[in-house]
């Protein structure tokens, strides 16, 4: 039986990225490079054209060509990652240069442990960064050496993932388009030469997701109970690493929740699969403060000295997500990193910040009122969601002249794509821009027509997530760069709803 709260949630994620979709297509909202229309438009129609008309050869689809792809894409993002290294700024250095300083024996400063308290969450990714320094000291190898191809191995993992999930629901030949997709927007991007925590929490989360799905199948009930608990552990990693796969837990609950309705339960199993919820979220919440913690210990650091009182409450970061910042040549961040308000808040105590923080949001609403409010919001949605590149070179110094070494070869040939300034990075932004709409086009208008699943509502309910996340919270395009392949999986599960051209659909 379909349950109508999911066919609503499917219809929301459907509507909201056609939405964004058609207005990144009329009016987008200027990111860190412009995309020229021109380009942009025919490209990303054209490739809705041929998603509904696609048809692969029977030899796409046999069982080993998806871990050749996958394994393949691994390496190939791995090779683009090391030809494209450079001096990274912002977080990423920061940290980067803190587990330098502890492998090597210095002890933190009180600067060090005052950006700790500030980003406890950045405390896994110091513990990653001192794994790769020891392991990079021991075959007198840099840091980067070795953390690069750690975010090629998520790529391979990530893609193999993306076939698991899409195989299930709509088979082998979406399911071999939907890894090559994600191996463009994923696997060739900017992001590989910077060791963040995009790329080490992308494999878990996708693989969480697909987990999950697995245990929706019918099999054995200790099988699926098993699926289910691994699911649990590891988005719980994700969230270890980074703070947006909370997102895939709620989503899970909810997916849980609504499939009580999909057939006529008794009460007694309705009662059974809402405990097992509640037991979900309870290990959910314990492996992640486990984990949290075991970072904080791998990373080497003084606990003692991270002053948790001094990390900003949720209200702070949504007066952050509610600022705008304006650029010098005129691109407008919506709800992106205030310098201004980070600064505001040190020293001060938590019902400081959140008194300060309550002054920004009056304030805004003063100055902007309904009307003004919902603009604002409604262009952070099409800004967020509006960028192919996922912000990439648009981390602090990191787009400024220079910032790749003169290179020869193929190294030059990355450095011309894949560099902010290279010869061919406009054309090369523009097309991934294309694809990166289409994706969404197609994603949205086929939640519209897709009858409902548990597996599709489980994906749409991530994205959802991410989606009222960035909406509320602090955030740019780069925080949905972890979840595009979850956008190209929801593509290729719906895409048999697509309009066919020019013949009749199968009953």
């Amino acid at each position: 039986m379909e349950s109508p709260v999911g066919r609503a949630l499917l219809r929301l994620a459907g509507a909201s990225l056609v939405a964004v979709a058609v207005v990144g297509l009329v009016a987008p909202r200027p990111v860190n490079v412009g995309y020229r229309w021109q380009v942009v438009v025919p490209v990303a129609l054209g490739l809705v054209v041929l998603a509904s008309v696609l048809r692969l050869p029977p030899w796409s689809k046999t069982r080993w060509l998806p871990v050749v792809v996958a394994a393949a894409g691994g390496a190939v993002s791995t090779v683009i990652g090391l030809m494209q290294r450079y001096h990274y700024g912002w977080d990423a250095r920061v940290v980067m240069d803190m587990a330098r300083s502890l492998q090597a024996g210095r002890p933190l400063g009180a600067a060090d442990y005052d950006y700790l308290s500030l980003y406890p969450n950045n405390l896994p990714l110091l513990a990653i960064d001192r794994v790769g320094v020891a392991v990079a000291q021991a075959f007198s190898l840099a840091p980067d050496a070795v953390l690069i191809p750690l975010n090629g191995l998520c790529v391979a993992v990530t893609a193999y993932a993306v076939h698991l999930l899409v195989v299930r629901v709509a088979g082998r030949g979406p399911a071999l388009v939907a890894q090559l997709v994600t191996l463009v927007l994923v696997g060739t991007s900017p992001w590989l030469a910077v060791p963040y925590t995009d790329f080490y929490a992308m494999p878990f989360l996708v693989g969480g997701v697909a987990l999950a799905v697995r245990s929706m199948t019918p099999r054995a009930r200790t099988e699926r109970v098993v699926l289910w608990l691994l699911a649990v552990a590891s988005v719980s990693v994700a969230y270890a690493i980074k703070t947006t796969p909370v997102v895939i837990a709620i989503a899970a609950v909810l997916t849980a929740v609504v499939a009580i309705f999909d057939h006529d339960l008794a009460p007694g199993r309705r009662a059974g699969v809402i405990a097992a919820c509640a037991a979900s979220a309870l290990a959910f919440v314990a492996l992640g403060t486990g984990l949290s913690v075991a970072a904080t210990s791998a990373a080497g650091v003084d606990a003692a000295r991270v002053d948790t009182s001094a990390s900003p409450p949720v209200l702070w970061w949504v007066a952050m997500g509610a600022d705008e910042q304006r650029t010098a040549d005129g691109v407008v961040n919506y709800g992106a990193y205030s310098r201004e308000m980070v600064d505001a808040i040190t020293g001060r105590t938590p019902d400081e910040m959140r008194a300060y923080a309550s002054g920004v949001l009056r304030d805004h609403w003063a100055q902007r009122g309904l009307g003004g409010t919902l603009a604002f919001y409604g262009s952070k949605v099409a800004w967020n969601w509006g960028d192919g590149m996922f912000w990439a070179w648009g981390e602090g110094p990191d787009s400024l002249p220079g910032t790749l070494a003169p290179a020869t070869g193929l190294t030059q040939v990355v450095h011309d794509l894949n560099g902010f300034h290279g010869a061919g990075y406009q054309l090369r932004a523009d097309l991934t821009q294309a694809l990166w709409l289409a994706v969404l086009l197609v994603a949205g208008v086929g939640l519209l027509r897709a009858p409902y699943r548990r597996e599709t509502l489980l994906v749409a309910a991530s994205l959802l997530g991410i989606a009222a996340f960035t909406l509320v919270l602090q955030g740019r395009s780069r925080y949905l760069f972890a979840f595009a392949p979850l956008v190209v999986v929801l593509a290729a599960m719906v895409h048999g709803s697509l309009p066919r051209l020019g013949r009749r659909r199968a009953a």
